[in-house]
């Protein structure tokens, strides 16, 4: 995502239109000994070992949250698609992709014969605060599956439910259908949708208050000295966007007219922006102070945009970890003093990990390397000649292989076989399934891998062939065996799938618990502080004090 320049004129603004996700009587609000407050706080791109790699640098809200938070070393997600969109949904439904529907930032519309994003929504229309422009619209209304937000105001429609992100899908998924605001940056400014009923007086406040234009002439250098910092600022393969060397400073207007945006949003300053923009909302929409029951959710998105550019042994990536752990204190202290340390309840995790850059795998004497998707498309396209003229393929998006309605018609196990075998021959991938076949065995397949093929299956959005990276290999648009960004993820492997999950609040016994568990945990535990059902989800409530005690 890419943006424009920010107006400071702020237009006239439209109000809001309170609705709920469901019929219900309102509740009353919490007991005095419950939480007012439920915070998610998402990570874009954090992988579980962040946490460990850099525990003794911490100093500010990840500090907090590994000395006073029960942290849980053990969490993966179980599924294939490990991206933005499928982790938000799940962290945010307490639902796995193959139930809640957003099984990818994309997927192919067969009805529609065209990719559509997973916030895509033609009935609704985007607002930008401070000015006039609108566009095509988002929403959630992809999600099959109700958000704990959309429960919370079905429960108590009084409650409110904002959440705040750089990326529209990190915004929404967490909000659902029914949230009082969900913001995001987009092509002209921070947007919101007609589906969440239009513009809010207060985020716009909150918006110009602390207007990133102020960081035009700032120069991103490392926060602490150089050699506190591992491994090498120049790290092989490292693929930074227009404006920026490999190499510290990073000036945030780049070295050309036209890039502030872009390198502002890929940059610590927009998450320190997004947490005073979170800290902003807490007080003028007195989150957690009204005797009812509220959310906040925040996604912080640097971590990502650096982490693809710079990898995750970057320099870059160092630093931006380092001052996100100060913008997480910074929003603690205000939940802190405005809320109240006892009436609010934080779940942290993260959307997905990342792969090391295989261009530094290979240089080390590992495996790694670019899986393009226009040479999967070839091949199954080859490999399906015999059934006649095609084409056979009638998009490839990322692990899923869409066929034509004509080839898919023809489908069997042994019409398919040609490319199931010239793509599990291909280098980089480890797998690759009928999607037909996923309810029961499938020769050559690990049960573990079938499993999260499985995970992220939806029979309506997914392609017709499952493919799965080895280790260490990514797949890119184009044709290129050196496209796409200095790395991704996206995968089954344990990099891209295990993240961190760490709850802090009253409930909650401080510690490390070694307990096997996922994100789609995360919604449902902080339900449980409130007693608020959610049935319908493969997620659990975690055991708030687990009978072993802290690990």
């Amino acid at each position: 995502m890419r943006v424009a320049l920010l107006p400071v004129a702020v237009t006239a603004l439209a109000s809001l239109v309170l609705a709920h996700a469901a019929p219900g009587a309102s509740q009353p609000g919490p007991a005095a000994s419950g939480p007012s407050l439920l915070v998610i706080v998402v990570v874009d791109q954090m992988r579980a070992d962040y946490l460990t790699r850099f525990d003794a640098r911490f100093t500010g809200g990840f500090r907090r949250l590994l000395d006073d938070g029960a942290v849980f070393d053990n969490a993966y997600y179980p599924y294939l698609n490990t991206v933005t969109c499928a982790g938000h949904a799940t962290i945010g439904t307490g639902a796995l992709p193959k139930s809640h529907g957003a099984i990818l930032n994309q997927w192919y519309d067969r009805a529609l014969g065209r990719p559509r994003t997973c916030t895509e929504d033609l009935s609704a229309t985007t607002f930008t605060y401070g000015t006039s422009d609108t566009g095509r619209g988002h929403s959630a209304a992809a999600l099959r599956v109700p958000t704990l937000g959309e429960r919370l105001r079905a429960r108590s429609p009084e409650s409110r439910v904002l959440t705040f992100s750089m990326k529209a899908r990190s915004a929404l998924m967490l909000a659902g259908r029914q949230a009082t605001a969900a913001t995001w940056l987009g092509d002209h400014g921070f947007e919101t949708s007609s589906a969440l009923g239009g513009l809010r007086p207060e985020i716009s406040r909150a918006l110009f208050a602390s207007p990133m234009q102020a960081a035009h002439d700032e120069v991103w250098e490392r926060l602490m000295p150089v050699d506190t910092y591992t491994g090498i600022d120049d790290g092989i393969g490292e693929r930074p966007d227009p404006g920026w060397t490999r190499v510290f400073p990073h000036p945030l207007a780049g070295t050309a007219p036209g890039h502030f945006h872009n390198l502002w949003e890929e940059s610590p300053y927009s998450d320190a922006y997004l947490g005073e923009l979170a800290s902003t909302a807490i007080r003028d929409f007195q989150l957690g102070q009204r005797g009812v029951v509220d959310l906040l959710g925040v996604s912080f998105s640097a971590t990502d945009l650096v982490g693809h550019s710079f990898g995750p042994e970057s320099h870059e990536l160092q630093d931006t970890l380092l001052r996100l752990d100060r913008a997480l204190g910074a929003l603690l202290a205000t939940l802190d003093r405005v809320v109240g340390r006892d009436r609010y309840v934080l779940g942290l995790s993260a959307d997905h990990g990342v792969a090391k850059i295989p261009e530094a795998e290979r240089a080390a004497g590992r495996p790694g390397g670019r899986v393009p998707l226009g040479l999967v498309r070839s091949t199954v396209e080859q490999a399906l000649s015999g059934l006649g003229p095609g084409p056979h393929v009638a998009r490839a998006e990322y692990t899923q292989v869409y066929l034509t309605p004509e080839t898919a018609a023809k489908a069997t196990a042994e019409t398919l076989a040609p490319a199931i075998a010239a793509l599990k021959a291909m280098p980089g991938l480890q797998a690759a399934v009928w999607n037909r076949t996923l309810d029961g065995p499938v020769d050559g397949v690990a049960p573990d891998v079938l499993n999260a093929i499985r995970g992220s299956y939806d029979r309506e959005r997914s392609g017709d062939i499952s493919i799965v990276p080895a280790p260490y290999w990514f797949l890119v648009l184009g044709s290129r065996p050196d496209g796409g960004d200095g790395t991704t993820h996206g995968s089954a492997n344990e990099y891209d799938q295990h993240v961190p999950l760490v709850f802090l609040g009253r409930p909650f016994t401080a510690g490390h618990y070694a307990a096997r568990v996922s994100p789609a945990d995360l919604a449902p535990t902080l339900a449980s502080t409130i007693a608020l059902p959610m049935p319908g989800i493969e997620g659990r409530a975690v055991p708030l004090t687990p009978a072993r005690g802290p690990q």
